[in-house]
């Protein structure tokens, strides 16, 4: 069965159990997933959640939506997580949103920074969600350049932003949204996007590929997602997961299959 690594999912938000979820995926060959949290009772969720199950691995950090609720003390909590549990591989979801606006612009900006920053001094890479903010983000990513790079988490921006990304080596991670009818342009990239610079995600429950639109998204669904991909680059389905596999396994320093 061909292997697979989901690298961001939200397993506290399924409508299924987490143990449900974890054993679905792994039915149809997803063998690692990456869980992100986005806010104080996520990175609860997710420290524990590393310890439960072995497939699963974590990311910590707060998500521009919740950047308001960042303080000095949550900081130091995202930092002592990422430093007793090897299992939390990475900083996020951190970055920009100015789509809702349900956190002030200057406030994510000052949390991207300080999460960056946070990153930087940990060593480890970045899961960034950049939503109509293209040249902030963009500008923040340069003043603060992490050693460690990252991912552009459900990368629907430009085809100018995908190629200044990868030029400064970053990954974009491609969910079900290459799926919609209307996402030609994201299509446009993925035939551009260099193969070693791309990731598999679903974001679920959010972002459900076709043909399952109306119903939660769910790790499991990572094969129908890489299936759309493989066709539409005229590769082989397992070219396509040997190759992501090794790119999460690079970014995020994840073991080799055993």
């Amino acid at each position: 069965m061909t292997s697979f690594i989901d690298t961001h999912c939200h397993l506290d938000k399924l409508d299924s159990t987490p143990e449900e979820a974890v054993n679905e995926a792994k039915d149809v060959g997803v063998q690692r997933m990456l869980t992100i949290s986005v806010d104080e009772p996520s990175l609860d969720f997710v420290s524990n959640a590393v310890q439960q199950f072995p497939e699963v691995y974590g990311s910590v950090g707060f998500h521009p939506h919740d950047a308001s609720a960042m303080s000095d003390s949550l900081e130091n909590k995202i930092r002592q997580l990422a430093q007793e549990e090897e299992k939390l591989i990475a900083i996020g979801e951190i970055g920009l949103d100015y789509h809702y606006l349900y956190c002030p612009v200057e406030v994510q900006q000052r949390v991207f920074r300080q999460q960056l920053m946070l990153a930087e001094e940990l060593n480890l890479p970045v899961v960034m969600h950049s939503r109509e903010a293209e040249a902030d983000t963009l500008k923040i990513l340069k003043e603060i350049p992490v050693k460690s790079l990252g991912v552009a988490h459900s990368f629907t921006s430009s085809f100018e932003m995908a190629r200044t990304l990868v030029e400064m080596g970053w990954y974009l991670g491609i969910n079900g949204i290459v799926t919609f009818k209307n996402a030609e342009d994201l299509r446009e990239v993925v035939r551009w996007l260099p193969l070693e610079k791309m990731l598999l995600e679903t974001d679920s429950p959010f972002l459900t590929p076709v043909p399952f639109r109306g119903k939660p998204n769910k790790p499991a669904h990572i094969p129908v997602i890489a299936n759309f991909i493989a066709e539409l680059r005229d590769i082989s389905l397992q070219e396509l997961a040997e190759q992501t596999n090794e790119n999460a396994q690079r970014l995020f320093k994840l073991p080799q299959e055993s």
